[in-house]
């Protein structure tokens, strides 16, 4: 089963302004549904690096494929 990761972050000083991101996982290394949580909270922690003033607020696995990039 196919399973896509998406991530919502916020900021900290104001936690009503969040965007969601759905991170790249190589199809070598597909997720499972008891994967995917933790992959989430690794891939969080490397988003939050690179955005220090976000939070992360929530990890979402849902079953199926990860949306297509725009333009394609």
């Amino acid at each position: 089963m196919l399973v896509t990761l998406s991530l919502m972050f916020c900021l900290a000083t104001e936690p009503t302004q969040c965007q969601t991101v759905t991170p790249y996982i190589p199809d070598d290394q597909p997720l499972t549904m008891s994967s995917c949580h933790i992959a989430g909270q690794i891939e969080g922690a490397k988003w939050v690096v690179d955005h220090p003033k976000y939070q992360l607020a929530r990890v979402q696995c849902t079953a199926g494929n990860r949306p297509k990039p725009r333009g394609v």
